[in-house]
């Protein structure tokens, strides 16, 4: 006998004794070479080793046949002949077929009664009718039925022919690994992870569940889903039994959905807009989006606010309405939109725009709002600088027929009190004249005068003659542009005019010690030209740095060491001023009025109010340009400028604009 046929047997030996039926090897000659398993008492005085098949008791027709099927099959015979042993028992008889020529037969003992086998109730029907269903469950399960290893390979000892369909293998292919291992048609980059799911599974003495990728025979690659467990005969571990299945169909959907929800999700971050989903019978929202950018949380952290929630994040002064017009929407299924202050985490507010439409019931009963939150405060700025705009010039216009019906009847009583004070004059010839002709001393006239104040009130005419002639002066140059042409100027020289200018200015004036201002100027080396009106400019610095120092350097501020900031930059879109002071800073109220003509925070109102009027003027209309206040209540102000350059400026200069 060949080694290789002797270490066969030797091998069915070791295994046959544990075998629950009866194992039977027979040689290429189908001579019995060896009998045994836990049943093989049964055969007794019917085969023995040695024996040829064909000449034993149990041999009978058919089967010969089933012998031929099972050699020239391609893997174990998963068919069944059944013998009749002593008339009390079936063997049902599957068998193996090796490349030595060695023919394995393993038979399953059925014991059954003394009558007929086809009666209903016999043991070996009902195997019968069992296998019939199982093979029928096998062979319809969408996916493959397995026992395999627990080895690296995942190495099959049975695996269903559904396999053919998942893998593209056919059974023989798979089972041993002959030609290929299951472990490896798993992507390398889930190798590591079904393994330890695995390992996992079997030391906690719990199910497994999988979901990975594999590649087929064609190259397809496919998503499926395992779930198996391992399994014990007499408490020995043998192996592991599961089910594996495709899943490409529903994860392809679920990842598309994922998608279709990602990028929406990115769309509305990106918009700047909060998304919600409202759920109308719980009361719970679900948000995504802008979320921290607009409720200053983080997604995870916002998922707690339900609709009463969201009600109390609305300002007090809004909230009324807004719920108003929910219930509205509500009542009549009809579109929500609604514009209110939004608390944020920080408990500063928010203007937002509130959009969202309704999912209905079959009844028409509205069950789901879905909609969106977004920053409406630019928006607002927007429409407020618009709105500025309009203003001013509406303001410019009117400005100059104002200023032109003004100043006559202004020069009348400015020239009338110059007059009366000349009349007054002692020294003048005709003064003394007319006095001595009726019969009054001049000097007696002047006393008098003095005595009744008037010629305290002609003071007080000529100052207030002057103050209107200098208020009708910024009303004309408000109303025009400047009468200069538009040329490269040096800001940095601007700059320092306007400073000098400044300093003379407050330094006549006993309220103020611009003596104790900290100046701090930050100006880019190469600061280019700009093309502007220089006198506009440095009119807009004079402005700027007197308002700030008026306000930091008066006797009565408390600032210990008042500072402005200048800092001027560039790129290549814009030329950038700043002007910051630490100052008192401004309330919401005055930062919304300060660009409007007229407006004024002196008490005392020496100030025409339209200083920053015309800065805003200067900037905006007659430059292209932009301003924007910066300021918060004990946090002094920041203007800061932007002024355009290259093809922008060009336009404003051309008056194409």
């Amino acid at each position: 006998m060949a080694v290789f046929e002797r270490d066969i047997l030797q091998a069915v030996e070791f295994i046959a004794q544990h075998y629950p039926g009866v194992v039977v090897v027979l040689n290429d000659d189908k001579r019995v070479v060896f009998v045994g398993g836990i049943e093989a008492r049964i055969l007794s005085g019917l085969i023995s080793s040695g024996d040829f098949l064909s000449s034993s008791k149990m041999y009978s027709s058919g089967f010969e046949e089933f012998l031929n099927t099972v050699v020239h099959s391609e893997s174990t015979f998963s068919g069944y002949y059944e013998s009749k042993v002593s008339g009390v028992s079936e063997v049902l008889w599957n068998g193996n077929y090796l490349e030595s020529g060695i023919i394995i037969l393993k038979g399953k003992v059925v014991r059954g009664n003394t009558g007929s086998f086809s009666e209903p109730d016999n043991e070996l029907d009902a195997l019968r009718a069992k296998e019939r269903i199982f093979s029928t469950l096998l062979s319809n399960l969408p996916g493959m039925v397995y026992r395999c290893k627990n080895d690296v390979d995942w190495s099959l000892d049975f695996v269903s022919e559904g396999c053919l369909e998942l893998t593209g293998y056919e059974v023989e292919a798979l089972l041993g690994n002959r030609d290929i291992a299951y472990a490896d048609l798993i992507l390398p980059e889930f190798r590591a992870y079904v393994w330890e799911c695995v390992q996992e599974a079997i030391q906690d003495n719990e199910p497994y569940e999988i979901m990975y990728k594999i590649r087929t025979l064609s190259g397809e690659l496919k998503w499926v889903w395992e779930k198996g467990v391992d399994v014990y005969e007499d408490g020995e571990f043998i192996g592991l039994e599961g089910f594996i299945t495709d899943v490409t169909l529903l994860m392809e959907t679920e990842q598309a959905l994922h998608q279709s929800e990602e990028r929406y999700r990115l769309m509305a971050e990106k918009t700047g807009q909060m998304v919600y989903d409202l759920n109308l019978n719980t009361n719970e929202i679900i948000w995504a989006g802008a979320v921290r950018e607009i409720s200053g949380c983080t997604e995870e952290e916002f998922q707690s606010v339900d609709l009463d929630g969201w009600e109390k994040l609305i300002h007090p002064d809004d909230r009324e309405h807004v719920v108003a017009d929910l219930e509205k929407s509500l009542k009549r299924a009809c579109s929500f939109v609604s514009t209110y202050r939004f608390r944020r985490k920080d408990g500063s507010f928010l203007y937002v725009e509130d959009e969202g439409d309704f999912l209905l019931d079959v009844t028409g009963k509205p069950i789901r709002m879905i909609g969106a939150i977004k920053n409406y405060s630019d928006k607002m700025k927007v429409q407020e600088l618009m709105i500025q705009s309009e203003k001013m010039t509406t303001v410019a216009s009117l400005s100059a027929g104002m200023a032109h019906e003004i100043n006559n009847p202004l020069g009348v009583i400015s020239q009338s009190a110059q007059n009366i004070e000349r009349r007054l004059l002692p020294h003048l010839a005709k003064n003394k004249e007319v006095a001595d002709k009726i019969g009054v001393p001049i000097a007696l006239i002047r006393q008098y005068l003095d005595e009744r104040n008037v010629t305290t009130m002609l003071d007080s005419i000529k100052e207030a003659s002057s103050r209107v002639a200098r208020t009708i002066v910024n009303m004309l140059n408000f109303s025009r542009k400047s009468g200069e042409d538009k040329k490269n100027c040096n800001l940095k020289e601007l700059l320092e005019q306007a400073l000098e200018k400044v300093k003379t200015d407050l330094n006549s004036c006993a309220e103020y010690e611009f003596s104790r201002v900290n100046i701090i100027k930050n100006i880019q080396p190469d600061l280019p030209e700009i093309l502007c009106f220089g006198a506009e400019i440095e009119r807009v610095f004079f402005q700027l740095v007197k308002n700030s120092a008026q306000i930091i350097c008066s006797n009565k501020s408390v600032i210990e060491e008042p500072t402005i900031k200048i800092k001027l930059f560039s790129n290549d879109a814009y030329l950038t001023i700043e002007i910051e002071d630490n100052g008192p800073g401004m309330d919401a109220i005055t930062r919304k009025k300060v660009f409007e003509p007229f407006f004024t925070t002196r008490i005392n109102q020496k100030g025409s109010g339209l200083g920053l009027s015309i800065v805003y003027f200067i900037i905006t209309h007659n430059h292209g340009g932009a301003i924007r206040l910066d300021s918060e209540p004990g946090e002094g102000s920041k203007f800061t400028i932007s002024l355009p350059r290259g093809p922008v400026a060009d336009l404003y200069s051309n008056g194409s604009w």
